[in-house]
């Protein structure tokens, strides 16, 4: 009991030192430096967070640590008491400071790799050398995709570093918050510590809340240096890519095709091509295989329960000729890969014309549609092998069913899918390389088939107009109708016309008028004459181009169709016409409104309906909108209408006596109907009103009338009832706290 009671003692003089320290260090950190001030009265430096400091603070933190867990260790077995429990969690904590100094080790040395990166980008930003003096030959397709993955790296980097600062960003503000709320419980014990009849325990709820605020403060101080670590690798992106442009671009201009690399390129495909060939007979074997399989599980089908044998089988062959039709795409693959290289040095060697680049970009961006869809059918299928792969795996670790021996189906299924699945991760990796290249043929196609040429443009030209003029309209009885026989026969027909016109003419004047025929028969005879003559031209020119009026049937036909569907509107204002005739919902006289506007009904007309305003003004109405659009008519029935007449009276007042004198207002004008009767409505209570409304009935001629000699009767009663008409009110407030200051300006002159 001594012995205990000793080392608690002990324990908590370092406790209280500890405080004593920390309180200090805090202290010291806080007080501003006085210039001249004595030595013990300046503020020390904050310590800088360096490699060493951290090593020494865990040097530290492990003495703590050991200290603690010897306390533990010296403790009964299986006793579980708050010197236990305190214990435990203490070094839980001290372990996980740890843990954080660990990290900030970790992002320390993150951080000076970068600050020898960016002293390096620096270094070469300042003595940048041409292109051609950093870049090693061979200045080939190879050096070239190599400064791709670079770019393309740089680029994914700039998405991924973005993410990466949010998230932490987000974290550090977290973080500081927790700081907030530890430091808050850490000073609610250290207060509590002096009011408190138990000391130890108070003792123990301040050493705990000073650990977590410790680990609050370097968790802080961990991510504020990611932070800082991720800008500056966010910073060093651009320089590296001003690095790389020049480059980059230098090379794309003087590509060197050598001989060399076409002759390694097609080794290393045939190469690849000899390995499929082995793969593919391989392949027809295991599938050859399979199928024997598939017909023995098949000829056992009696026997008890072989469903699950003959399904893996049946999957087995599967997969088999999944692998087959696999392989033969790798191989096809091959030559496709081989022919966009060739386009491509095409391309970069500049000896293509733009017009069939043009065609290359076309069907490259349609091959990239179908890669991306493929690459995606590919990722499904890969899904859901691996999953069948887990759930056989899970099954054959779990061991034989009722302690038999395991079924050798099983384990050639799972054989067969991790061969599968091995063959799709290459399949994946084909289609991103293809890809790829496609899109790096697709980026080099870019900037060379938007460049104009004169030639390539008129060529185009010249073809599209060539193809234009003998394109093939239609045909009739297997003969074509194209475009320039359409033409021609247009440009006689209007020459023709204009012939004709002035052959007419000429024959009036000379022939008729010899003839002594009035001017009116003379100008009857001549547009005759004038139509025989245009007809003789238009069956000339459908006899010179073999035309016959049969061959017209469908053009005459489809003209038909074109002159019905051109006068649909006139049809279907006539029909509108007589729908209102018949069903009568407006008549001559109503009042409707349309559009916002009431009018009069003047006139139905077979086409359209005349109605006149309130302005005396005419509007000519197509019947087919005034069945189409809603349209309100106020004397379809009869002519009355109910009015209401909107009013505000001031707070205080009765609204009883509101509403009785507007409804004897109402009933003492004899332009108000008694039946329905008027009524009055307290509608709501205003901004600075008591708001009622007045409902009448009265004629739709009179209406105007009407509500204007009740707005004057309604005035004259609330007078002499005393009611006072509200009007809007507003409070203003002056801040007289200071003098006010006035002051008076001369009157400008002008």
């Amino acid at each position: 009991m001594p012995n205990s009671i000793l080392f608690s003692f002990r324990r908590l003089v370092v406790m209280i030192a500890s405080l004593l320290g920390f309180v200090a260090i805090v202290t010291a950190a806080t007080l501003p430096f006085v210039p001249g001030a004595a030595p013990e009265a300046v503020a020390p430096a904050p310590v800088e967070i360096t490699a060493e400091t951290i090593a020494a603070q865990r040097a530290a933190l492990q003495k703590e640590i050991t200290t603690t867990r010897a306390e533990l260790s010296q403790l009964p077995e299986g006793k579980l008491d708050d010197t236990a429990l305190r214990l435990t969690q203490e070094t839980a904590l001290l372990e996980r400071i740890d843990n954080v100094y660990l990290e900030q080790q970790h992002t320390l040395q993150h951080a000076a790799d970068l600050a020898k990166e960016a002293a390096e980008v620096e270094q070469r930003t300042q003595a940048r050398r041409p292109p051609e003096a950093s870049l090693k030959p061979p200045y080939g397709v190879q050096l070239l995709d190599q400064l791709y993955a670079e770019r393309d790296y740089l680029e994914q980097a700039r998405g991924w570093l973005k993410t990466d600062v949010a998230n932490v960003t987000a974290s550090l503000a977290e973080a500081r918050e927790i700081l907030a709320a530890k430091e808050r419980t850490r000073r609610t014990a250290r207060e509590s510590l002096a009011k408190a009849a138990d000391q130890s325990i108070a003792q123990n709820n301040l050493r705990l809340g000073e650990l977590e605020s410790r680990l609050a403060q370097e968790t802080v101080k961990v991510r504020e240096q990611a932070l800082r670590t991720l800008k500056l690798q966010q910073s060093l992106l651009e320089p590296k890519q001003a690095l790389l442009r020049p480059s980059f671009d230098w090379l794309r201009t003087h590509l060197i095709v050598a001989d060399e690399e076409i002759a390694a390129a097609r080794l290393h495909r045939e190469k690849r091509e000899a390995e499929l060939t082995v793969a593919i007979t391989a392949a027809k074997k295991e599938a050859d295989q399979a199928s024997r399989l598939v017909i023995a599980a098949e000829r056992r089908a009696t026997t008890a329960n072989p469903t699950d044998e003959l399904e893996s089988r049946r999957a087995d062959r599967q997969t088999a000729n999944l692998t087959l039709g696999v392989l033969a795409a790798q191989q096809e693959r091959l030559a496709e890969v081989e022919k966009i290289s060739e386009l491509r040095r095409r391309v970069l060697a500049g000896v293509a014309p733009s017009l069939e680049m043009r065609g290359w970009d076309t069907a490259n961006r349609e091959e990239l549609a179908r890669l991306e869809k493929a690459r995606t059918l590919q990722l499904a299928d890969l899904e859901k092998s691996r999953a069948e792969l887990q759930d056989l795996q899970v099954r054959l670790s779990h061991g034989p069913v009722n302690g038999g021996a395991e079924s050798p189906w099983l384990a050639d299924r799972i054989r067969h899918l991790q061969a599968w699945l091995a063959l799709g991760d290459v399949e994946f990796s084909d289609f991103e390389n293809l890809r790829t290249e496609r899109l790096r043929l697709k980026e080099e196609l870019g900037s060379r088939v938007s460049s104009f040429s004169w030639k390539d443009a008129s060529t185009a030209a010249c073809q599209q107009a060539n193809a234009a003029w003998n394109y093939e309209v239609f045909s009739v009885q297997d003969q074509p109708i194209r475009v320039k026989t359409i033409l021609a026969v247009l440009a006689l027909i209007l020459f023709g016309h204009w012939l004709s016109r002035r052959t007419s003419a000429l024959i009036g004047r000379t022939v008729f008028q010899r003839m002594g025929l009035t001017t009116g028969r003379r100008a009857a005879w001549q547009t005759l004459s004038f139509y025989g003559l245009f007809l003789i031209v238009i069956l000339t020119a459908f006899n010179l181009f073999h035309f016959s009026l049969t061959q017209f049937s469908v053009v005459s036909g489809a003209l038909a169709v074109g002159i019905g569907f051109g006068s649909q509107n006139l049809i279907n204002n006539f029909i509108s016409g007589i729908i209102l005739l018949v069903e009568r919902p407006i008549n001559q006289g109503d009042v409707i409104e349309l559009d916002g506007q009431v009018v009069t009904v003047q006139e139905l007309g077979p086409r359209s309906t005349i109605v006149r305003s309130e302005d005396n003004t005419h509007l000519i109405v197509p019947n087919s909108r005034l069945l189409e659009q809603s349209v309100t008519n106020w004397t379809l029935s009869d002519d009355v209408v109910r009015k209401k007449i909107r009013l505000g009276v001031a707070y205080g007042t009765s609204s009883r006596d509101v509403d009785r004198v507007l409804k004897e207002v109402m009933l003492g004008l004899a332009g108000v109907n008694r039946n329905p009767e008027p009524k009055v409505r307290f509608s709501d209570f205003g901004d600075s009103a008591l708001i009622f409304e007045a409902h009448f009935w009265s004629n739709v001629a009179e209406r105007h009338e009407v509500e204007t000699e009740l707005r004057h009767r309604i005035a004259a009663a609330f007078a002499k009832a005393g009611i006072i008409m509200s009007f809007p009110q507003r409070d203003v407030h002056l801040e007289t706290s200071k003098p006010l200051q006035i002051e008076v300006l001369p009157p400008k002159k002008d």
